[in-house]
């Protein structure tokens, strides 16, 4: 896997945003979104069979998988939205948690493009 990243890996950006409640009562959450981070990933497309099984429930006509090196995880989880190649994705939240899988040294992540 190390030479997989090394050779297909390339830089995507992270959007982090930090979450504030404006009104208690009917639970408004505002995000303020901080500057962009680069970080290296290896960016797959799913296929809408690998789509459907992996993400359920999502309706969306364009979607990635990708893997992230285990330091850049924190990150992610705190992101609200993910650039890739220049278009914004959302990472696959279930009850405001992450949807990813550990792989040694690497993590791996599902983000899609919200259908409109």
């Amino acid at each position: 896997m190390d030479e997989l990243f090394k050779e297909m890996s390339q830089k995507i950006k992270v959007y982090i945003g930090i979450e504030s409640e404006e009104d208690p009562f009917e639970k408004n959450i505002s995000i303020t979104s901080l500057p962009s981070l680069p970080i290296d990933a290896v960016v797959n497309d799913l296929t809408f069979a690998k789509l459907v099984w992996a993400m359920p429930g999502i309706s969306t006509d364009s979607a990635k998988e990708i893997y992230i090196q285990k330091r850049d995880e924190k990150l992610l989880e705190q992101s609200y939205k993910v650039e890739i190649e220049g278009i914004l994705y959302d990472s696959w939240k279930i009850a405001g948690k992450m949807q990813k899988k550990s792989e040694g040294n690497y993590v791996r992540i599902y983000c899609y493009r919200k259908q409109t």
